[in-house]
């Protein structure tokens, strides 16, 4: 047994040394990461669909609560608010609520773990430098290469679809139409929370704790995660569900670093670049020709 393990111990070098050098720049290994993916993914089937139904969930209720008419109408009537604070307010409940604090209840509750392994669990104390400094940027330049033919030639027409159907459609009235009373004319310090519930919070949440609880599911995890991540955007469907192609580079990006604050730079670098880098970039291959 010795001599079997001691061939294991010579031959992880060797393995290392027969990686190409694309994968040993992208890739990362991180044994606490893997352990408690092991450990403490869901194991029963009734388990692995409650998890699974986590992912929709808080979407599902902001549908309800915001783009279902006659639900919307009644909160307005009890509560004595405006519309667009009140829907600020269910993003804000979602965001900081449901993905900030739901993880840290079910680890501590339902898998038994202390706050510091609550932390661990979630990658919150460890930070990967190369990745978030070296790899991110390269990625990110893949990233926008890729997204700029995807814009154009399978967003477009994806969304145009979804508006076809009418119950994919975002009311006038919602906050995601954008126009004078959209997301961004609200102040500035209830925009900096939002962002920060958007890209940690969305991270923590479905990168951090989900991706570990469905890790039953094998190396499909990085695909099915961020797919189900997509698809939790039900409020906004015309904007987000058609974006589920290049959401698939979250759930390739967690694969391959294991890192949730190279994701969370990630998150914030693809809500930019598809809100401020298309054109851009396009201007700027214009002038190279």
């Amino acid at each position: 047994m010795n001599s079997a393990l001691g061939a294991n111990r010579v031959s992880d070098p060797q393995l290392k040394q027969k990686q190409g050098w694309l994968q040993r720049f992208f890739v990362r290994e991180d044994p606490t990461y893997d352990r408690y993916a092991a450990s403490c993914q869901a194991k029963s089937s009734a388990a692995r669909f409650f998890y699974m139904l986590m992912y929709l969930l808080p979407g599902i209720l902001v549908y309800v609560a915001i783009n279902v008419g006659s639900v919307y109408r009644a909160e307005l009537r009890y509560m004595g608010v405006s519309g667009k604070n009140l829907q600020f307010g269910w993003v804000m409940l979602i965001t900081f609520g449901w993905h900030m604090f739901t993880p840290f209840l079910f680890l501590r509750f339902a898998d038994k773990l202390t706050f510091r392994q609550s932390l661990e669990f979630l990658g919150l104390n460890r930070i990967d430098l190369r990745g978030l400094f070296l790899v991110l940027p390269v990625y990110c330049a893949g990233f926008a290469l890729v997204a700029i033919p995807y814009m154009h030639f399978l967003w477009n027409p994806l969304s145009a679809w979804c508006e076809t159907v009418p119950l994919f459609h975002i009311p006038a009235y919602s906050i995601f139409q954008g126009g004078p009373n959209g997301l961004y004319s609200f102040p500035p310090l209830a925009l900096l929370f939002l962002f920060i519930g958007n890209f940690f919070g969305e991270e923590l949440y479905f990168r951090g704790y989900l991706m570990k609880k469905a890790a039953f599911l094998g190396r499909a995890v990085w695909i099915v995660n961020p797919f189900l991540f997509a698809l939790y955007h039900v409020w906004q469907v015309p904007q987000t569900w058609p974006l589920a192609g290049l959401v698939l580079t979250m759930g390739l990006l967690m694969r391959l670093r294991k890192d949730l604050y190279v994701l969370i730079a990630f998150h914030f670098f693809i809500n930019m670049w598809l809100a401020f880098g298309d054109y851009p970039l396009q201007r700027l291959l214009h002038l190279a020709k």
